[in-house]
């Protein structure tokens, strides 16, 4: 009798903590400070070649593309070796491409066997007005840091000798930043993930990572950006993006950021141009209000969106519009025991007591027959 009283005891007493333990971890996600009512869905590209080198498109001809396929964000991210920077700095503002093209048309680019930019031009560059395009468009370049970064909202248009210093450079430019592609820089560098965790401890500007290039060079990149963010935790939240990186035809259209915004204004923060909604885009950037759309095939275009997210303080409940074009839900976190990516639940919603006690984080991708959403970290916090 005595030993099944002590029995009953023991399974009490792992009950009752194994419930505490699950009471005192809540969730924290970006998406909370959204008022779903009135949220709008946007789709951005910040990481697309405006034709300075090897590439199909003139930088107007990439904004009528983009116009085309849907988007309303859009960088132009020249790489920073295809620039002149003595005689430009990026390819903006739109308003003033033909200025660009009659500036730099008879300059030589070492990178491109010395052909003039004239010479690899499809035409002369027209102006492009986001305003009557009903678009966004941000200042951008891929600078080589030497790690690529797609650098946002400021001038810079080459990069220094060290990651550090550039970084400081766009620090101080008030610009923000995220790596592009780092599988390529794992593989032929050996760049770990405490790498990366140092340079995000050391520099804010920096936003996040992509998890998609193109239509998917580096596939390693998204069990890899799960584990940083398993290391930073809700201390430092680091966000996930897809890319383009669009030369040519083919790899447009494959990666839709989809930023989350209460209204919609087209403009630019550029001195000749009205605001609009630029600066709202930049905070969403920072702030993690958004999510990446990515489609089965080439262009293919939202098929749902989330609509809403409740939180409870141990609970997540997805809703999306068009629910009938949703074939599954997944709930993911890095697991330190096996330093792989694993799914823990399945369905619209997840409660706390289905995430494992090592996990940091969960993140969900929402899969139909048209393409997947990939949503931020949603961040457990252990009080």
């Amino acid at each position: 009798m005595r030993s099944i009283i002590l029995y009953l005891t023991l399974v009490g007493l792992l009950m009752f903590f194994s419930c505490s333990e699950q009471e005192n971890r809540t969730f924290w996600s970006p998406y909370q400070d959204l008022n779903w009512s009135k949220i709008g869905h946007f789709d951005s590209e910040f990481h697309t070649h405006p034709g300075l080198g090897d590439e199909e498109y003139d930088p107007h001809q990439t904004i009528d593309r983009y116009k085309e396929e849907g988007y309303r964000i859009l960088a132009l991210a020249g790489h920073d070796y295809d620039i002149p920077s003595e005689h430009i700095q990026t390819i903006y503002p739109w308003t003033e491409l033909s200025t660009i093209y009659e500036t730099i048309k008879d300059i030589e680019n070492p990178t491109e066997d010395n052909k003039t930019y004239g010479e690899m031009a499809n035409e002369p560059f027209q102006n492009r007005d986001p305003v009557a395009l009903n678009m966004v468009s941000i200042q951008g370049c891929e600078v080589s840091a030497p790690h690529h970064i797609v650098s946002l909202f400021n001038p810079l248009s080459e990069g220094a000798e060290t990651e550090d210093e550039t970084f400081q450079i766009i620090q101080e430019l008030g610009g923000i930043a995220y790596f592009a592609h780092p599988g390529r820089y794992v593989e032929r560098l050996g760049l770990t993930a405490e790498w990366y965790v140092d340079m995000y401890r050391k520099y804010d500007m920096l936003i996040g990572q992509s998890v998609f290039n193109r239509e998917d060079r580096h596939p390693e990149d998204r069990p890899f950006y799960d584990k940083i963010v398993h290391i930073l935790g809700a201390d430092r939240p680091v966000w996930l993006y897809g890319e383009d990186d669009m030369h040519y035809e083919k790899t447009l259209g494959w990666n839709r950021d989809v930023i989350l915004l209460e209204s919609f204004e087209p403009g630019s923060m550029h001195p000749d141009i009205q605001n609009g909604s630029a600066p709202d885009v930049k905070i969403a950037l920072q702030k993690g209000y958004s999510y990446l759309w990515k489609p089965s095939q080439q262009y293919n275009k939202r098929a749902f969106n989330i609509v809403d997210i409740e939180f409870g303080a141990t609970s997540i409940q997805l809703s999306f519009d068009n629910e009938n074009q949703v074939d599954e839900v997944r709930w993911l976190t890095h697991n330190p025991g096996t330093e792989e990516t694993e799914a823990i639940h399945f369905g619209s919603s997840v409660s706390m007591s289905a995430v494992p006690s090592y996990a940091r984080f969960v993140r969900a991708e929402i899969k139909g027959s048209a393409g997947t959403i990939y949503t931020q970290p949603f961040y457990v916090l252990s009080n």
